[in-house]
């Protein structure tokens, strides 16, 4: 019988791999790639590659720390998000693939891909705004308006649709990886994982976010031409959480929070909000559905969905 290794990062994502044999010791709150004996990548007023200016450390996550830095040739505000030495180039290099291969809105603009005193770097524009993690847990009730919900999923519908469409998958698709730009603007971001339709199919080594993870994507069985639905079942836990305040599954127990993923039964929004439009409940059961093959067949068939539910309320 497979089990299950798993290995927690400390941005709460995760790396996982189905074996054979038994399940080995669990090692919580360790980190893929250690950060270097000195500490941070870069230091405020490092000049880095010749021309970027480091200001500021932003955050830090399993791959490497992301940078407010000036660019000193354009005079403008970037950000740098370097990996960890023992990460390797391929994460951001693909990230870099992915949003330089884009124009739109919902992406972030890609500058530089380079490297610094053995130090792998993207360069990106800087965005301002806040994260949808963070838009979350500043408001006095965890669960949002119906119309607003509605609203930033079927943004997140619009995000979605290009990379489907060419065979991309986000694949760690989650509250703290999408930015909320002033104006409206909805951003996808963190594209480390982000793997081709052809490479994700039979899988054995995924990494992604426990409490968002397809049950699929657990099991590393994710199919040739399904890879789009894992992103459908974290777009259903995110319209969950904004709904309800809470993930519809929890467990301190990272394992066990994946059991929960494949064998316990969708809990209804409508259990925890009895005032939710019953075509809202509906929709959102229908992403977590355990089989990817009945969830709804792509993003366009999920907005327009909304659409009807956004219009509705009004």
């Amino acid at each position: 019988m497979n089990t299950l290794r798993y290995q927690h990062l400390v941005d709460q994502s995760a790396t996982i791999q189905w074996s054979d044999g038994a399940l080995p010791q669990l090692v919580p709150d360790t980190i893929a790639a250690q950060p270097p004996p000195g500490g941070d990548l870069f230091q405020p007023g490092q000049l880095v590659d010749g021309k970027y200016e480091i200001r500021s450390l932003l955050g830090a996550g399993g791959m490497g720390q992301v940078y407010e830095a000036r660019d000193r040739g354009l005079n403008r505000l970037v950000a740098i998000k370097a990996a960890w030495p023992t990460v390797g180039p391929g994460p951001l290099r693909r990230e870099a693939q992915v949003l330089a291969a884009f124009r739109q809105s919902s992406l972030v603009m890609v500058h530089e891909l380079g490297t610094h005193e053995g130090i792998e770097f993207l360069v990106m524009e800087r965005l301002s705004g806040t994260t949808m993690a963070e838009h979350l847990a500043s408001r006095k009730s965890p669960a949002l308006p119906f119309a607003e919900c509605v609203d930033l999923m079927i943004a997140l519908c619009d995000a979605l649709e290009p990379l489907h469409q060419s065979g991309l998958a986000h694949a760690d698709l989650k509250p703290p990886n999408i930015m909320l730009v002033p104006g409206g603007r909805v951003v996808l971001l963190d594209f480390g994982i982000a793997r081709i339709e052809q490479l994700r199919a039979g899988a054995q080594r995924i990494t992604g976010s426990p409490h968002y993870m397809a049950p699929e994507a657990i099991r590393g069985a994710v199919r040739v031409g399904e890879s789009h639905l894992v992103d459908l079942y974290a777009l259903g836990v995110i319209g969950y959480v904004m709904l309800v305040g809470a993930a519809p599954y929890d467990h301190t127990n990272p394992v066990e929070l994946m059991m929960l993923h494949l064998h316990e039964a969708a809990p209804r929004v409508g259990a925890r909000r009895v005032d939710a439009p019953a075509a809202l409940d509906r929709l959102i059961n229908e992403l977590l559905s355990k089989d990817p093959t009945e969830r709804p067949a792509g993003v366009d068939v999920v907005r327009a969905e909304l659409r009807r539910i956004r219009a509705a309320l009004t």
